[in-house]
C-alpha cells in the first residue's frame, strides 16, 4: 500500500536574514504546504525606515491576494488582505498599531475559510480581524502561485 505525506507546515527561512528594499525571496508553490481552507504565516520583522509608498512584507500573485501583508505609507501599519469569491482585495485596511523602527516585531497572519475570518497578531497580542459576513455564500480564494517575501513589482519591499 502506498503512503502519502501531506506537508502541514514548512519553515521557509530558519535564521535571520537582512533584506534591502529591492530584495525578494520567492518560494515555489510546490515547496509550500498544501493549503485548502486555512493558513497561518508567522514572522519576525524589523524595519529601519518608513516609506512614502506601500511596502510589501509578503504576497502571492497580484490577481489573487491570498495571502498578503503590506505596510501602509509613512507610518508602517499592517495592511492584511486576501481574495474572496466576492472581491479580490478584502481584509484589514489598517491597524491602529504601527511598527516601531529598529525593533523586532512578531507578526502572525491567520486566515480560515471554515471560521470565515482573518486574524492578525502583533507582538503576541490580537491586533485585529476581518470577518466574512455572508458565511453561506462567500469563500476565501486560495492561491496556487509562489509566495513572495519582500519587494513587490510595484511597491517597496
Amino acid at each position: 500500500m502506498m503512503k502519502f505525506t501531506i506537508k502541514e507546515w514548512a519553515e521557509l527561512i530558519s535564521g535571520p536574514i537582512s533584506m534591502k528594499e529591492q530584495d525578494q525571496r520567492i518560494f515555489k508553490h510546490a515547496d509550500l504546504p498544501t493549503v485548502k481552507d486555512k493558513l497561518s504565516i508567522t514572522l519576525l520583522l524589523k524595519i529601519h525606515k518608513h516609506f512614502s509608498d506601500w511596502s510589501t512584507v509578503f504576497r502571492t500573485e497580484h490577481s489573487i491576494r491570498t495571502p498578503i501583508i503590506q505596510l501602509t505609507p509613512n507610518k508602517s501599519s499592517l495592511h492584511a488582505r486576501f481574495t474572496g469569491n466576492w472581491g479580490s482585495n478584502v481584509g484589514i485596511g489598517e491597524l491602529d498599531d504601527v511598527l516601531t523602527l529598529n525593533k523586532w516585531h512578531h507578526i502572525a497572519y491567520t486566515l480560515s475559510d471554515p471560521e470565515k475570518r482573518l486574524d492578525i497578531y502583533l507582538d503576541g497580542e490580537w491586533a485585529g480581524f476581518y470577518c466574512i459576513e455572508k458565511v453561506k455564500t462567500n469563500k476565501v480564494v486560495f492561491n496556487d502561485g509562489p509566495l513572495h517575501i519582500g519587494r513587490a513589482i510595484y511597491h517597496h519591499g
